[in-house]
């Protein structure tokens, strides 16, 4: 099974994924959290690092929009930067972009989907796209989905969740069994991947998939990958210096481009959100973090969750 990680804006960056690969790995193929044009008709320089293609490898860049001159800047720029894939965003359900008719906000809108790949899609690149099953109702899906089917796509990476429900609800496996059946290209499965029982009990619906992608699940425990593929028979104490290794990296990382506390905090505080639940007593290890002031504060808070040590996950 071929394994990626989900794009998680604020979550899984360059500093994130660099720092995973080297010290957890399991992972196949990685994502951008979502690019964005600006006003001017540039990137800004934190998505330009994003992208830079003498960093990572197995990186596909995704990218938000709704028109032609979006899909065609990224396009471009992409190609010009030496990749060959890239990832169209029809799935995130932020309010703020569905009112733009972005991310899954464009899912009620197939014939504008049509006129941008009509108009934007070339050899040059290979495009997938990541999707809900709609945004306000479930009726969008086969208008999307007879759409994409005109197009040349290497893949579609299906959330089975309207936009409207945004992460909350149950995922609905009955609307993913739909995509897989109308779908004229590659279905990828993601969605609520939190245990290595989520996966057989997916995989044993649907024993054709190919590949998953994980998001959430993945951040809980940093280990999930490895032990979907049969590769972690790590002990509590070899999780523990993994995870020290992972936040050096990561906190070494940010420390090196950001100035003062207040700015370095702001990229490691949320990463705890998901980080804690690979510690024991995870409710006050994330307190402590959370409450950090200061990076002497959040040195020590960290050094309490180190202290707790690394959860021992009996491996099935």
């Amino acid at each position: 099974m071929k394994l990626s990680l989900a794009p998680l804006q604020g979550f899984t960056d360059l500093v994130f994924r660099r720092a995973f690969a080297k010290y957890i790995g399991g992972i196949d193929q990685f994502y951008t959290p979502f690019l964005v044009l600006q006003n001017g008709g540039d990137l800004k320089s934190s998505h330009r690092r994003e992208i830079d293609p003498r960093v990572e490898e197995n990186l596909v860049p995704q990218f938000i929009g709704n028109s032609l001159k979006e899909f065609v800047f990224f396009r471009d720029h992409l190609i010009d930067l030496g990749y060959t894939k890239m990832n169209w965003n029809l799935g995130c359900p932020f309010p703020m972009l569905v009112k733009k008719k972005k991310g899954s906000g464009l899912l009620p809108f197939p014939n504008l989907i049509e006129e941008v790949l009509s108009e934007g899609l070339d050899d040059r690149i290979n495009l997938s796209v990541k999707m809900r099953i709609g945004h306000d109702s479930i009726d969008e899906l086969e208008p999307v989905l007879t759409v994409l089917n005109k197009f040349k796509i290497s893949e579609i990476i299906v959330h089975p969740r309207l936009g409207i429900q945004q992460y909350k609800g149950e995922v609905d496996l009955d609307a993913f069994d739909k995509v897989v059946s109308l779908s004229k290209h590659p279905v990828v499965y993601n969605g609520d991947i939190c245990s290595l029982e989520d996966y057989q009990q997916l995989l044993e619906r649907f024993p054709n998939l190919k590949q998953m992608m994980i998001g959430r699940g993945l951040l809980k425990d940093l280990f999930l990958a490895r032990r979907i593929k049969g590769e972690d028979t790590l002990t509590a104490s070899e999780r523990y210096d993994l995870l020290e290794k992972v936040h050096g990296e990561i906190f070494n990382s940010y420390s090196s481009y950001l100035s003062g506390d207040t700015q370095i905090l702001s990229k490691l505080k949320p990463i705890w959100e998901y980080f804690s639940s690979n510690f024991n007593n995870e409710k006050k290890v994330y307190k402590g973090i959370k409450k950090a002031g200061s990076i002497n504060k959040y040195n020590a808070a960290v050094a309490f969750a180190f202290q707790q040590g690394a959860k021992d996950i009996e491996i099935l």
